[in-house]
This record gives structure tokens, C-alpha cells and sequence, in this order.
């Protein structure tokens, strides 16, 4: 009998492993996410400390997305994608196959996902079985970023970014129609800062302390959105796979930094998109249609507006060389 059920063993781990196999595969077709979130990445980047006890709990196995150290051993379905893994892997499954009652395992909740602190064989052989859940012992750590079973890391931490962008600036009560986001999360604070910076200016222009509100709107209002209603209007992201919109503003502001830092003098915004255009543009369709783009954007902010505006665009534009400089 036990040479009969080492064979089955057997069999059952090399299902396991050709299912992690063809997943794999899969994943580059399909470009899901494959890999088990680390729960140390997660933890550090989501700064997460508050943790709390719920209770023993039955979880779906299909939100049990991570791992707290064993992020490389399995897939996202947990299935195994290493031979070391096979002994113990082995040994649980025999006792799973036999009706032994196994312990709970151990879970971290963050959002709606759940991170394996122990049990992870557990979890892999649970699914190789096609159970659907699993009785576990559940700590939760509070966040407020709407984590989900397919998200990945880095849209989390875009994520993070943009709700904390949210929170300070009020931006969409503010302004209702705003559509900002970008794909790399350190850009938010790039825009928090010429924030700052224009209201600076515009309290200097004014004689007066721009409240926080009125600078944000006034930002959006004649710096950020006549850019970003030019780059709708000539379709230039199609340009731009994968990015957005704010993306393609953030990298004209660099790009016009980076240029007044080099000659020593102001750009203009024309001139800064052909350079950005040549060093991002796909082909020369492209490089056209950006440069067409934003020459048009420079003409329309100085047709129509106050002096304070240009005022303000002229000292932005200023400022932003000094600091980018220093």
C-alpha cells in the first residue's frame, strides 16, 4: 500500500508543477500577473504599522495573493515553482489526501488580499486538490489603498501616490473634471511642488497669500488643463504606449528644466517639446504632431488671458529652471 501511494504522491506533485509551468506561459500572453506579491515590499512602501487580530476566519483561496518571505517558491495560484519545495510539499499532501484535519494557517490582510505568514505549502496543496477555502488565523493591517486580488505592485504604489495626492490637494472636489494620473508614482510629488510653487508666485503677483484651494484651481485651470486639452485635441498619446496624459505633461515640464538648466536661458514651450519630441517621439509622424501640439498650447495661453497669468507662466517657468538647476 505505501509503494502504491508514493506513486500517487508523485503524481500529484508533478501536476502541481506543470500547472505553476503552463501558468507561467500563460502569463506572457496574457499579461496577468503571476507572481506572489511580497508582503515586505508591500509593507514598506505602504508604511504599514497599525495591525490588529480578527479572528479565525474561512478565507477564499483565490484572495491569498502574497506571501511574507516565500514570494518566489510559488505563483499566484500558489501552485510550486521549486524542486525544494517537493518533500514537504509531499508530506502534506499525503495527509490531505488521507482526511487529516491540518491546522489553520496563518494570514496577513492588507485591503482585500491576504499574505501567507505560514502555511504556504498548505495553501498549495489546497489548491491542487481545488479546494475554494481554507480555515485561517487572520491579523489586519489598516490601509486606505483599495487593494485588490489583481493588482501588482507597481499600480499599487501608483495608487498610493495618487490618493495622497487627493488627500492634500482636494482636487476633485476642486476641480470635478480632473483626470490625473500618472504611471510612475514619484510624479505626484513633482506636481505637488509646482503647485507650491505657483501659489508662491501668485501670492508674490498679487500682493497677497493665495489660499491653498484658489491656487490649486487657478493651477489647474491655466496651467495644467490648457496643456492637457492640446495633447486631446491632436492625439499625440497615441504616440506614448502605456502612458498617460499627466505623464506627457510632467515630461514637457522636465524637458523645458532640463533645457533652461543647459543654455542658461529661458525656452520656450514650443522649443522644449520638439527636444522632447525628438527624444520620446516614436516615429516622425509623432515628432510632428507633438511639436505642432504644444507650439499651439505656448499661443493659446498668451491669447485671451490676463497679465497675471503670463506673469506667473513666465515666473514658473523661472522658478522651476532655479530649482531643477540647484
Amino acid at each position: 500500500m505505501r509503494g502504491t501511494y508514493t506513486t500517487f504522491e508523485s503524481r500529484e506533485w508533478k501536476q502541481a508543477r506543470q500547472s505553476a509551468f503552463i501558468q507561467d506561459v500563460l502569463a506572457a500572453f496574457t499579461r496577468r500577473p503571476v507572481d506572489l506579491m511580497s508582503f515586505e515590499h508591500v509593507h514598506q512602501k505602504l508604511q504599514l504599522s497599525s495591525l490588529h487580530y480578527l479572528d479565525l476566519q474561512t478565507i477564499p483561496l483565490d484572495q491569498i495573493v502574497g506571501s511574507v518571505g516565500r514570494y518566489t517558491d510559488f505563483n499566484r495560484a500558489f501552485f510550486p515553482r521549486q524542486d525544494h519545495l517537493q518533500q514537504r510539499w509531499q508530506r502534506i499532501e499525503e495527509l490531505v489526501a488521507t482526511g487529516r484535519e491540518l491546522p489553520p494557517i496563518e494570514l496577513y490582510k492588507v485591503g482585500q488580499v491576504y499574505f501567507v505568514r505560514d502555511g504556504n505549502h498548505r495553501v498549495s496543496v489546497a489548491r491542487q486538490h481545488g479546494k475554494s477555502t481554507l480555515k485561517a488565523c487572520v491579523w489586519e493591517y489598516e490601509t486606505h489603498i483599495p487593494l485588490e486580488p489583481d493588482s501588482d505592485v507597481d499600480d499599487l504604489l501608483c495608487k498610493t501616490a495618487h490618493v495622497a495626492f487627493v488627500e492634500c490637494t482636494n482636487i476633485d472636489h476642486l476641480c470635478p473634471g480632473a483626470k490625473i494620473k500618472l504611471t510612475q508614482p514619484g510624479g505626484y510629488e513633482d506636481l505637488l511642488r509646482e503647485i507650491q510653487a505657483y501659489q508662491q508666485i501668485l501670492s508674490e503677483i498679487d500682493g497677497r497669500e493665495i489660499a491653498n484651494d484658489e491656487a490649486i484651481t487657478l493651477w489647474y485651470e491655466i496651467r495644467y488643463n490648457p496643456i492637457v486639452e492640446i495633447i486631446r485635441l491632436c492625439g499625440v498619446l497615441q504616440y506614448f504606449p502605456g502612458r498617460t496624459e499627466t505623464d506627457l505633461y510632467l515630461w514637457l515640464c522636465q524637458n523645458l528644466r532640463e533645457l533652461e538648466a543647459s543654455y542658461g536661458h529661458d525656452i520656450l514651450l514650443d522649443e522644449a517639446a520638439h527636444d522632447l519630441s525628438k527624444r520620446f517621439g516614436r516615429n516622425p509622424l509623432a515628432i510632428r504632431r507633438i511639436e505642432q501640439a504644444f507650439g499651439w498650447s505656448a499661443r493659446v495661453a498668451a491669447v485671451g488671458v490676463s497679465d497675471r497669468w503670463m506673469a506667473a507662466h513666465r515666473a514658473l517657468k523661472r522658478k522651476s529652471g532655479r530649482t531643477s538647476g540647484g
